[in-house]
């Protein structure tokens, strides 16, 4: 509305300026080089008026001619680009989309037509590698450390590639130095702290932890938990050199953060039963057995009467399961001990029980224990053995990312090396055999090959060891 307005104002201007010169003529005389020239003031401004816009029109021609030849360039240049950029893009389609001899061919059309190695570098890296080229990608990788704007982006790519090969003091080091330019980059502070914990430099973990906390790679709930098993690891550590006090601190405060995490409270009980604090660790054992029943958790509790009998650990056993009465593992912590203390029915009793909820190789042999203990039944003790064959598998540390099993847990899996990775449960079978051979501490083979019976277990000055414990190092 403005604009139709000033055009108004600018009309009446002209209309009103054009009335004053028509009630105006006037006359103008211009004498030059012997000519004369006679006409009126309007025809002498219309004339003023035309060769100026004649002037502003070859003024402006011959400034296009002056700008053409750069202009001419730029247009190529321009083009160029276009045609690079089209390449790049669709390189890195081909490089999603698996096509490596398509990436490689765009990469190279990419890199010449483009003038910017920082955007071509990768796709060159990344072409590299979906040919298999690793040592070629290693090279792009590194040449983009060279430059300020995609060192970073280097460094991911050589601490994947380090991964890859399996080469993890290469990936720590460039993980690093990634650390140094974005600390607080989820990817980075995850990675430092894998890294740090499976090389078993406990500091290192923890300062990566924290970086882990203030860039939010994790839930806060995620948090707690790694930050529980890392002072597990340091409390096994530290309990292993004899350090109790400083043991149990760091555990208690595992136990605290993550208070189902069984090897945490098994150790802490060790360190506790060390220091002589065997009512912390009595009132310990029985609420972890009640949230999570679990063998490791035996080990401390028979510490804390050393060479008692066997009808009096019977009874102290009742109250540390009381809490979780109905599980399996209940049920066979009190048949071990029932049959040291040759309470027959009593362990026929809990062994029924079990094998009600699950038949493992454990309950068939401590039947076979039990038959031959209290009847002298060799037949009966055989049969049992010959179902431990086929039973199910005994409980285990298995690691729920590459299947491995082990009879120790770890803050991290031996064979893939995934954090927090161990769960309790039966492994895994193909083709009729465990996916990692287990440690067991089943009944041992003499040299005839004769399993040793009920009567020479019981023979044994060793402490009894349960079928499903775990042993020390399981926590």
């Amino acid at each position: 509305m403005r604009a139709i307005l000033f055009f108004f104002i600018k009309l009446a201007i002209v209309i009103a300026a054009a009335i004053w010169l028509v009630e105006r003529p006037g006359r103008v005389s211009v004498e030059w080089l012997g000519y004369r020239i006679d006409s009126s003031v309007g025809v002498l401004l219309l004339a003023v008026f035309l060769l100026m816009i004649a002037g502003t029109l070859l003024y402006r021609f011959l400034a296009t001619l002056r700008r053409a030849p750069g202009s001419i360039r730029q247009g190529l240049r321009d083009g160029r680009r276009e045609r690079g950029y089209l390449a790049l893009t669709q390189g890195m389609v081909a490089v999603a989309a698996g096509d490596p001899e398509e990436a490689r061919k765009l990469a190279t059309r990419a890199n010449r037509l483009l003038d910017e190695p920082p955007l071509t570098l990768l796709l060159s890296a990344q072409a590299a590698q979906l040919n298999g080229d690793e040592a070629a990608a290693e090279r792009y990788f590194l040449a983009m450390l060279e430059r300020e704007e995609t060192a970073f982006l280097g460094l991911r790519g050589l601490v994947n590639q380090a991964l890859k090969a399996g080469d993890e003091d290469k990936a720590l080091r460039y993980t690093r130095q990634a650390r140094d330019l974005r600390p607080e980059t989820p990817w980075v502070a995850q990675t430092l702290f894998d890294l740090e914990l499976r090389h078993g430099r406990l500091e290192g973990a923890a300062e990566a932890l924290a970086l882990v906390k203030s860039s939010n790679a994790l839930s806060h709930a995620e948090w707690k938990r790694r930050r529980a098993v890392l002072l597990t690891e340091e409390g096994r550590t530290l309990l292993a050199a004899g350090k109790n006090d400083e043991a149990a601190a760091k555990l208690r405060e595992a136990n605290r953060l993550a208070p189902t995490l069984t090897p945490a409270a098994a150790l802490l009980a060790q360190a506790w039963v060390a220091l002589d604090s065997k009512r912390k660790a009595q009132r310990l054992l029985k609420k972890s057995w009640t949230l999570a029943p679990h063998p490791s958790l035996l080990e401390p509790f028979f510490d804390l009467a050393p060479g008692e009998a066997p009808l009096a650990r019977v009874r102290r056993l009742e109250k540390l399961i009381s809490g979780q009465p109905d599980h399996i593992v209940s049920h066979m912590s009190a048949a071990r001990a029932a049959l040291d203390a040759e309470l027959w029915g009593e362990a026929r009793r809990h062994l029924e029980k079990a094998a009600q909820l699950e038949t493992t190789e454990s309950v068939c042999r401590l039947m076979a224990e039990l038959e031959e203990a209290e009847h002298g039944n060799s037949a009966a003790a055989r049969q049992w053995f010959q179902r431990a064959s086929g039973a199910a598998a005994d409980p285990t540390w298995v690691c729920s990312n590459c299947g491995a099993a082990t009879s120790d847990w770890g803050a991290h899996c031996r064979a893939c090396g995934s954090i927090d990775s161990l769960d309790w449960r039966a492994p895994a079978f193909v083709g009729g055999s465990l996916l990692q051979p287990l440690e067991s501490d089943d009944e041992a083979v003499d040299e005839s090959g004769e399993e040793e019976t009920g009567a020479t277990r019981r023979n044994s000055t060793a402490k009894p060891v349960l079928p499903l414990a775990a042993g020390r190092s399981a926590g």
